[in-house]
């Protein structure tokens, strides 16, 4: 079993996390929110974004769209509330992996923003 990271080890990669993935946001055009924090056009409707300190919070405006065109990435939003999170804190600093953690959102999201057929 894997020994709990230092605190200050965990401040570091936490804030590393969100300096990453508020960097991949805004370089695929995220703008700043009212209610999230942030918010992305996609072809399945407006996805609201927040970044915490382990995980990102999402949630579609148009709930049916998001979740016909989610369902086909294989990780489909909440069919009922749209909400569309990824989580990556499982107890280790290595989780936290920025590169891991971008290669992983970035292929949902990038397949979503490129979607070119919304046959729904």
């Amino acid at each position: 079993m894997p020994r709990r990271p230092s605190p200050k080890r965990l401040a570091k990669a936490q804030e590393q996390f969100k300096a990453t993935v508020m960097s991949y946001l805004d370089s695929i055009g995220a703008r700043p929110s009212h209610s999230y924090g942030l918010e992305l056009d996609t072809p399945a409707g407006l996805l609201h974004l927040c970044v915490y300190d382990n995980w990102v919070a999402g949630r579609f405006d148009d709930v049916k769209l998001a979740t016909t065109l989610t369902m086909k990435t294989g990780r489909p939003c909440n069919h009922c509330s749209g909400k569309w999170n990824f989580h990556y804190f499982d107890g280790t600093i290595e989780s936290l992996n920025p590169d891991a953690v971008i290669l992983d959102l970035s292929f949902y999201i990038d397949w979503l923003l490129n979607w070119e057929s919304v046959a729904v």
